[in-house]
């Protein structure tokens, strides 16, 4: 197998599978941990707006105690604040003036909007860098009524997020950690789970390579194998039955062939021999080639039956459809057999209606010669062959019946079959290598028609199912 062969080769069972695992758990990881790590981001958010609320509410306390008592913000404002760290926070008055403002953070370069809220949310918070820190902040107005005029402070309060920061590289990294390794640990674990899932595929096909042309009877059994497994086993025992009747046939027909074709030849080669010992008059080479003759033609007969079936097998005859009478066919036919039959002082009788049908006229020569001559061949001394039509369900039904021995019932199943015999232990008489049903069949089935066998005790009879023409 080349470079070109294996690019064209589909993906292997276990490659698929454990590739769509691992798809599948890392999406699922990674929905996870988005979930995690966005629920921590917000409890964290919710943690600081919390906080600096209570900062925020501390600061506006300390600026109406400054409003009411008449003094500047800033000496009320510096003591604000205690037992909250990386915290910070500013006042600003109504011009824009700094009030006072925490050590350690730049928070005049606070460039986000300004609320006028009582309480400070997560939605109400933004991020920004200040240079040294990052920080999590708000602006919020606090008006100031005096006993003239209202004066209105902004407030800016911001938490240090470095430690949240910190938590969540170190969180990130573990939980990726935790993913990757879960997810690794997962997909081998799915391939392995693969390859022992496939362990009873691999111990059918070894049962099935063990298979030879001596052991075509050998079964699989569908309850030795998984669920899943039983319709394939169930196919492949219905295609080594077909495989062993295949090769029964052509054994049996490899025998046939062989008998047919060794009879004429050993005639042609012994008359040969024995003319050409010595020399002979012109009336004796005529006689032995007259009979040579019939041996050519006899084999001619049996190419020609075998050239026949494979084409009409194969689709690559065509019928030359037209409107014939059954009975002046049938009448015909009956004339030239009626010599045969004489021989076994074996009678034909035709009766039924009078039926046209549309088909071809030499293939309904031929399935009605053969299954007559069939007949006339397996009737014994002195009976009765019978050929009856009718019309029923509007198709013509002709029926061929000759008494005889019973056809069992497993060899009616495969009496139509190629080179099949009832008795294979059976020599053949000299007409032919035992093609004629299977012809007759399938010469009917490219007319769209096709033949059905009935047995019993008394009689065997063969019926050709014909649609009518209209």
């Amino acid at each position: 197998m080349n470079l070109k062969d294996l690019s064209k080769r589909p993906t292997s069972l276990a490659f698929r599978v454990t590739i769509l695992v691992g798809l599948t758990i890392f999406v699922c990881l990674t929905f996870i941990s988005l979930m995690v790590q966005e629920s921590i981001a917000q409890h964290f958010a919710e943690q600081d707006a919390n906080e600096l609320n209570e900062v925020f509410i501390a600061v506006k306390r300390k600026l109406y105690e400054a409003n009411n008592r008449g003094i500047s913000p800033t000496k009320t404002l510096f003591h604000a604040v205690s037992g909250h760290h990386g915290v910070y926070y500013l006042v600003q008055n109504e011009v824009g003036d700094i009030v006072f403002s925490s050590e350690n953070a730049a928070l005049e370069r606070y460039p986000g909007r300004t609320f006028d809220i009582e309480h400070i949310t997560p939605s109400s918070l933004s991020i920004f860098y200040d240079g040294e820190h990052k920080l999590r902040s708000t602006k919020v107005i606090v008006p100031v009524q005096t006993s003239q005029t209202q004066t209105q402070y902004k407030v800016i309060v911001a938490s240090n997020m470095e430690f949240h920061m910190n938590y969540m590289e170190d969180f990130e990294t573990n939980l990726w950690a935790i993913i990757a390794l879960s997810g690794t640990i997962t997909i081998l674990v799915a391939r392995f789970a693969v390859y022992r899932g496939h362990s009873p595929i691999r111990r059918l096909s070894r049962k099935i390579g063990s298979i030879s042309t001596t052991q075509l009877d050998i079964r699989l059994d569908p309850i030795e194998v998984p669920v899943e497994l039983t319709r394939l086993v169930e196919s492949f025992n219905d295609m080594i039955e077909r495989v062993e009747n295949g090769y029964e046939q052509l054994s049996h027909f490899s025998d046939d062939i062989a008998h047919e074709l060794r009879t004429p030849i050993t005639n042609l080669t012994t008359q040969t021999q024995v003319i050409l010992n010595q020399p002979r008059s012109i009336d004796e080479y005529s006689e032995i080639l007259y009979s040579n003759l019939e041996e050519y033609e006899r084999m001619s007969k049996m190419v020609s039956d075998m050239l026949l079936l494979a084409q009409t097998e194969h689709g690559l005859i065509k019928p030359n459809t037209e409107v014939i009478n059954c009975q002046k066919e049938i009448s015909a036919l009956i004339e030239y057999f009626e010599l045969i039959a004489e021989e076994k002082h074996i009678h034909i009788q035709l009766h039924g209606h009078n039926i046209e049908l549309r088909c071809d006229k030499s293939m309904f020569r031929q399935a009605i010669s053969n299954l007559l001559s069939n007949a006339i061949r397996y009737a014994p001394s002195n009976a009765e062959v019978i050929l009856f039509t009718q019309i029923r369900d509007n198709e013509a039904h002709i029926s061929i019946s000759n008494p005889g021995k019973k056809i069992s019932k497993n060899q009616l199943h495969r009496i139509f079959d190629r080179f099949y015999r009832t008795d294979p232990s059976r020599k053949r008489d000299g007409q032919g290598a035992g093609l004629g049903l299977t012809i007759a069949r399938s010469v009917m089935e490219v007319n769209a028609g096709h033949i059905r066998v009935e047995s019993n005790e008394q009689t065997t009879t063969f019926t050709v199912i014909l649609p009518l023409n209209h």
